[in-house]
């Protein structure tokens, strides 16, 4: 059972914990990590699996998470990257790109997500069969260009979950320089 710190709007913990069903159920705010991957010119995305609570086989933000309770942001994204991807780092290796207010609904699962977000990029070197996908959380992981993502949003924005924006794409476009 996951249990999240839970906090205010402006990210101060308010000091109680809360049971991560609950905390959706009744959208509490709560801290959670992005991490956009980047591997060459290209933008890592995954497929969440059929078996997600919210937004099931939609193409996500390359490895994300809910910081439990007790947890730092940091230190979240690094035990995500090794259980999602199996991807090994350290602090140095992320690169901190803002934190800010990200609110989902998954409205037929009844799912309210209202969390203060660390937005992190990581600059990938191995090979994506060097992976180790954890299949209930990740059914495949895939490359895209930035100009795929926005053609793709605009045809078929099913396909992704609301994390994939046309903002974050706009902030990631200016770090590959294309």
């Amino acid at each position: 059972m996951e249990f999240f710190d839970i906090i205010n709007e402006d990210g101060v913990e308010l000091g109680f914990k809360k049971e991560r069903s609950k905390v959706h159920r009744d959208g509490d705010w709560h801290k959670g990590i992005h991490i956009w991957i980047i591997k060459g010119n290209k933008i890592l995305l995954q497929k969440r699996s059929p078996w997600k609570d919210s937004f099931p086989n939609c193409f996500d933000v390359s490895c994300g998470g809910h910081v439990n309770s007790g947890d730092t942001y940091n230190g979240t994204a690094i035990k995500e990257l090794k259980e999602e991807l199996g991807i090994n780092v350290s602090n140095k290796d992320l690169i901190f790109l803002e934190k800010r207010k990200h609110k989902t609904r998954d409205t037929p699962r009844k799912v309210i997500n209202n969390e203060i977000i660390n937005v992190y990029v990581l600059n990938f070197k191995a090979e994506l069969g060097d992976l180790t996908l954890q299949r209930d959380e990740v059914l495949e992981v895939k490359l895209f260009s930035i100009q795929e993502l926005r053609t793709l949003l605009n045809k078929k924005p099913n396909l992704f979950t609301p994390n994939i924006s046309y903002s974050i794409l706009y902030k990631l476009k200016k770090i590959l320089g294309n």
